[in-house]
């Protein structure tokens, strides 16, 4: 790229454009914060990145003017610039800037409402005509859990019946075998008594 001898009067100006410029976009970040909810995290992210376009525009801007050379009056540009806007014209740009944010998010919305609109319209009819096949659906899980909890009722019922018959079952013939053990022991009781009774009737 060609560099042209500018005159200092010509690089005075165009700093001061770039410090207003630099203004500019930090209202553009502002605008941004407006709208968006960042966060600790965010606001320090979005506050490196602005550094880093503020120098790059700045570097850019003092090759292009005095081919790399910083000099006091560029930089004094820069300051008088970023002043000139800042208490000059920033306010009125960042309401300028809201109020056709706004406008254009309430077209935005507006237009959304009616794309939506017949959607709307067509779900609801959807759903009137889906209402009689809720209510047979709702009607015949009502029923299913109803048979569920029946069934379940009675499968506790067997399992508990069948656990008594074991216990009864089990229960009887422990006392079957404590019967047999009782007659056995009241036969040899009376074998034993039999065999006495016949020792004494011997001579």
């Amino acid at each position: 790229m060609d560099f042209l001898p500018y005159t200092q009067e010509y690089m005075l100006v165009v700093s001061v454009m770039g410090g207003m410029l630099l203004g500019f976009i930090w209202d553009i970040y502002r605008l941004v914060r407006h709208y968006v909810k960042m966060g600790a995290f965010g606001t320090a992210l979005g506050d490196l990145i602005y550094w880093i376009v503020s120098i790059y525009i700045s570097v850019q801007l003092i090759f292009y003017i005095s081919y790399g050379n910083v000099r006091m009056f560029i930089l004094l540009g820069f300051l008088l610039g970023a002043l000139l806007y800042f208490y000059g014209v920033s306010n009125y740009i960042l309401k300028i800037c809201i109020h056709v944010v706004d406008l254009v998010l309430k077209v935005i919305k507006k237009i959304a409402l009616l794309m939506i609109k017949p959607i709307r319209m067509a779900v609801k009819k959807i759903a009137v005509l889906l209402e009689p096949l809720e209510k047979k659906w709702q009607k015949a899980r009502s029923n299913a859990k109803k048979r569920y909890k029946f069934y379940k009722f009675k499968v506790k019922k067997i399992s508990k019946n069948k656990k008594l018959m074991y216990n009864k079952n089990k229960q009887s013939k422990r006392n079957q075998r404590l019967k047999n053990k009782r007659r056995k022991e009241q036969a040899i009781e009376r074998r034993s008594k039999n065999y006495r009774t016949e020792e004494k009737d011997k001579p």
